[in-house]
């Protein structure tokens, strides 16, 4: 997903206007389940075989199969890019690799947050309002910033009230079921620490999404999706240098390069 990604509310009319649908963020408790799914998606390379395990096997352990086949489906739709023929995305790749568990829960939060929804509010409200120091946010902020934006996205126009405040109440669920926020009514900025290897991680998913230096990759908006500015940025990748990367800054000059050829690699030095 590119820098520009997110750029509808400057409301000049002329680009044509992304699908933001806000129904994602109704799912976000299925964390468990996507990561077992993903698992065995890897471990029997075949959808149909996946399919079988979880509506008829009940690898899930859930009630009836009309639930096992809804969680299947909000999984598929959001991490399995092709039903007819298998492929491993990164995600598959550290789902199926004996990581630490918080590595794991970090990277799949910086793959659900790639849906335009959730990356709307989150670099366009939730990280101006952390970096501003603000505390806490509730659902009514939500509501406010999308009504907001919601004329520069068709998708938002669409939606009622009732959709656009369940939206804005998920969304924050989903977020606090991350480790972001925490609280109940009132979501208050959760004290969190991304792991060096997800850190590593997200910097090799930029070079693939076509991110070619330094500067791109530290300016890139995906950071804000971590809660990171720039400078912060920076820091950690001094941290992860040079054991996944190298990095160097001296002076207006600064040089990154991964020190694996390829997302497998960097996953099994994990």
């Amino acid at each position: 997903m590119s820098n520009e990604h997110i750029e509808s509310e400057d409301g000049d009319g002329d680009e044509p206007e992304e699908s933001i649908d806000p129904k994602i963020a109704h799912h976000s408790t299925y964390i468990d389940e996507t990561k077992r799914i993903l698992r065995t998606y890897v471990e029997c390379s075949s959808y149909e075989e996946l399919e079988h395990r979880v509506v008829e096997e009940n690898i899930l352990n859930k009630n009836t199969d009309e639930y096992r086949t809804n969680i299947l489906r909000e999984v598929t739709r959001r991490h399995i890019p092709d039903k007819e023929e298998y492929t491993e995305t990164p995600l598959m790749q550290v789902m199926a690799a004996d990581v630490r568990t918080d590595v794991a829960d970090w990277c799949l939060y910086y793959e659900f947050a790639q849906d335009p929804f959730i990356r709307l509010v989150t670099v366009n409200f939730l990280f101006p309002e952390f970096e501003r120091g603000t505390l806490s946010v509730q659902a009514v902020d939500i509501v406010e910033f999308i009504k907001s934006v919601q004329e520069g996205y068709a998708d938002l126009r669409e939606r009622s009230e009732s959709t656009i405040n369940e939206a804005a109440t998920k969304y924050l669920t989903a977020l606090r079921n991350f480790g972001l926020l925490e609280g109940t009514q009132r979501k208050e900025f959760a004290v969190t620490y991304v792991p060096d290897e997800t850190i590593a991680y997200v910097v090799y998913r930029l070079f693939q999404k076509g991110a070619k230096s330094a500067s791109e990759i530290i300016e890139h908006e995906d950071w804000k999706l971590l809660l990171m500015n720039e400078s912060e940025v920076q820091r950690r990748l001094r941290d992860i240098s040079p054991e996944y990367v190298s990095y160097e800054k001296r002076g207006s000059t600064e040089r990154l390069v991964r020190k694996y050829d390829s997302m497998e690699e960097l996953i099994d030095a994990f």
